[in-house]
């Protein structure tokens, strides 16, 4: 996949997103996340092909966002583990 300037910062900015998206997926109940987790891989894969990649790609570019996500998504839910509590301020 060769990049324009456009294309790299819209796949650029999805992926500087995936912490925050992985945060808010954590935090849902278990029986919404498949569900979370299927429109984030829609998203992500809807953005690469309207960049015009062709499927193939698209889809190797969802894998592996989405790949990311699920290991920032783990590593927020053993930060919360791991984390003290905090007490209202």
């Amino acid at each position: 996949m060769t990049l324009a300037l456009g294309e790299d910062e819209v796949l650029s900015a999805a992926i500087a997103g995936v912490p925050r998206v992985a945060e808010l997926i954590a935090t849902v109940s278990t029986e919404e996340r498949a569900r979370a987790l299927e429109a984030a891989e829609k998203s992500y894969l809807e953005t690469a092909h309207s960049l015009g990649y062709p499927d193939p790609d698209a889809r190797q570019w969802a894998a592996t966002v989405m790949s990311r996500l699920r290991i920032e998504e783990d590593s927020y839910k053993l930060r919360m583990l791991t984390s003290p509590p905090t007490s209202p301020a």
